[in-house]
């Protein structure tokens, strides 16, 4: 009697624990059917996110607003001055044609006509290369110049403790903005406002 009993209680401990190795073996042959069978529709392929169109890589991004320079290049010692044109304080270029002595542009009182008229077309002639390199670079740089600035210190970095232009190189530069503007305003387009730099009285540095 009590051996039989001792049977049974072996048999309800041991407990039962199904094999699984069918099942994933079918699951894995599930998974492999299914892939080998979907088919995706073109609308799926071919999806299309709507994304704006005002922002991101496909924007183009405006030109910068710039600073059109206008530096008078003044060599105290041969007594001459040329120009050079940058955006701020970056990429200067000369401009060619309008390389004067001082003693061919100021106008002085014992001049005779002739000498006189020859200053004037002088100056004229500065004026309009001035002009046309303005015009030039205004164009070529691409940037989007917003004002005109006439710098006249002799060494910009410095400032007005290396000395200044004569004003009749700063006047020719003057003459050749407002000229500028009185094209753009004849074109329909808005003048552009112009600031300079110079030695007050008193020796100091401003901007105006």
């Amino acid at each position: 009697m009590h051996a039989v009993n001792r049977k049974r209680r072996r048999r309800e401990n041991q407990s039962a624990s199904p094999d699984l190795t069918p099942m994933i073996d079918v699951t894995f042959q599930l998974l492999i059917f299914f892939i080998l069978c979907t088919r995706f529709t073109v609308q799926e392929r071919a999806f299309q996110a709507d994304l704006p169109l005002d922002e991101g890589f496909r924007q183009r991004s405006s030109p910068p607003k710039e600073q059109l320079t206008i530096y008078c290049n003044w060599d105290p010692q041969r007594q001459t001055n040329d120009y050079f044109l940058a955006i701020g304080a970056r990429a200067r270029r000369p401009v060619l044609g309008t390389t004067a002595g001082l003693a061919d542009m100021v106008v002085l009182g014992n001049d005779n006509r002739a000498l006189w008229l020859e200053k004037k077309a002088r100056y004229a002639k500065v004026n309009d290369a001035l002009l046309r390199g303005m015009q030039d670079y205004l164009v070529s740089s691409g940037a989007h110049i917003e004002k005109l600035e006439i710098s006249f210190a002799r060494d910009a970095a410095t400032g007005a403790s290396s000395g200044t232009a004569p004003w009749i190189f700063v006047s020719a530069a003057l003459d050749a903005a407002r000229r500028l503007n009185q094209q753009r305003q004849k074109a329909g387009q808005e003048p552009l406002p112009l600031t300079f730099k110079f030695v007050d009285a008193q020796g100091r540095f401003s901007r105006h």
